[in-house]
């Protein structure tokens, strides 16, 4: 299937929806690691997962954090949170965690409130609710990343790219809103709706 594509217009309103989400979702990420982040403008495209897989064979890092979290509703899919292992050792010495569990819980709970606060945004302003599974983890190479089981369910998917910074440390992570063709359809509408509404 070939890639949805978007006008001019359409990607401007998910850049806006996706705006206003995240400064809601930075003040809680603050609250979480206990110290003044700020999250970079998101770069947002959209993709066929196969498309995304072919970056991932390119990558450079030797692996990476990919937590999941589905998402069920009238715009339903799964988000997920993708994070080398540089800036998750960068999250560590920022909590002072003492062990790798730690460390896997720490992103599990940034993972639960970036993306279940995107993706609720989102869906308030795009006139819908969505309810939530727990969200998973998974540590893989670049190599494995290929045959990620929540990346072969969908095929499309939208990325976003964002900056995590504090005073003293980095994180780079993307988040990954993966969702079936019907979805995607629906919120083509759901923008066209807004569009209009706006003129």
């Amino acid at each position: 299937m070939k890639t949805m594509t978007m006008t001019e217009d359409e990607k401007d309103v998910l850049q806006e929806l996706i705006n206003v989400a995240y400064g809601r979702a930075t003040a809680l990420i603050a609250d979480m690691l206990d110290a003044f982040a700020s999250l970079s403008i998101p770069k947002i495209e959209i993709m066929t997962t196969v498309e995304l897989i072919n970056i991932f064979t390119k990558l450079k890092r030797s692996s990476y954090f990919f937590s999941a979290q589905a998402f069920m509703g009238e715009f339903s899919g799964e988000s997920a949170f993708f994070i080398d292992e540089e800036s998750a050792n960068n999250l560590a010495t920022h909590l002072e965690l003492e062990n790798k569990e730690d460390l896997d819980d720490a992103i599990l709970e940034l993972t639960n409130i970036l993306t279940s606060s995107l993706t609720t945004e989102f869906a308030q302003e795009i006139g819908t609710d969505v309810t939530y599974s727990v969200p998973t983890i998974v540590k893989q190479s670049s190599d494995e990343l290929e045959n990620n089981e929540t990346i072969h369910k969908y095929s499309q998917v939208i990325v976003i790219e964002t900056e995590l910074n504090f005073k003293e440390h980095k994180i780079n992570g993307q988040i990954f809103i993966f969702t079936k063709d019907g979805s995607i359809e629906w919120l083509k509408k759901r923008l066209n709706s807004i569009l209009e509404a706006l003129t």
